[in-house]
């Protein structure tokens, strides 16, 4: 699997596939081992199912649910998914993750698509139980949250201006414990439900 794990991540970034910065994935997958209470997983945002894999094989009672919005993604995802013989634990669904309903409840929701809605995935709070963990990739974006000169593009901004505030609103939201990593990949927040 791990070779062909490689070869789905060298694709992907030669593609420009947005997937996880190698140093948040490997901080991502070392927090999911330390915690073997972590068996069951959403993610928002699937690209090509490269992170959903390297999630699920941590160990083998961990399964995950994985939203994407863009069909092509979707079918590669899959096909990616099933050459990993992991089709019975990784489960991609073709869906705005904004409007996915379920009845399940998760230990880990990895939050890895449209920045500027990270708010909003919070909706799935009712999918989680006391202890449940939040985790966001992206909250530095390429260092332009904390230095927006980086851009002058106007709608980056805008989207760094929205992170910043999510970022400061889910530091100060009473339902969480949050641990902020500046230093992991791209800054990745995690969010641990207390209330």
């Amino acid at each position: 699997m791990e070779k062909t794990l490689d070869e789905i991540e060298i694709n992907a970034r030669e593609n420009h596939v947005p997937v996880m910065l190698g140093e948040g994935m490997e901080f991502l997958l070392s927090y999911i081992r330390s915690h073997p209470e972590i068996m069951k997983v959403l993610e928002c945002g699937t690209a090509v199912g490269w992170s959903a894999m390297k999630i699920a094989g941590v160990r083998e009672n961990i399964t995950v649910d994985t939203l994407e919005i863009d069909p092509v993604m979707y079918r590669q995802a899959c096909e990616n998914i099933q050459a990993a013989s992991l089709s019975d634990r990784v489960f991609v669904h073709l869906c705005d993750a904004g409007l996915y309903t379920t009845n399940q409840y998760y230990d880990l929701f990895f939050i890895d698509a449209a920045k500027s809605q990270y708010r909003m995935y919070l909706d799935f709070m009712p999918n989680s139980i006391i202890g449940s963990v939040f985790v966001f990739d992206n909250l530095n974006f390429h260092g332009i949250v904390e230095h927006p000169e980086l851009s002058k593009n106007r709608s980056t901004l805008q989207m760094t201006r929205k992170i910043r505030k999510f970022r400061e609103a889910i530091q100060n939201d009473e339902r969480f414990e949050t641990a902020w990593h500046p230093e992991a990949g791209d800054g990745i927040m995690i969010a641990k439900r207390i209330r």
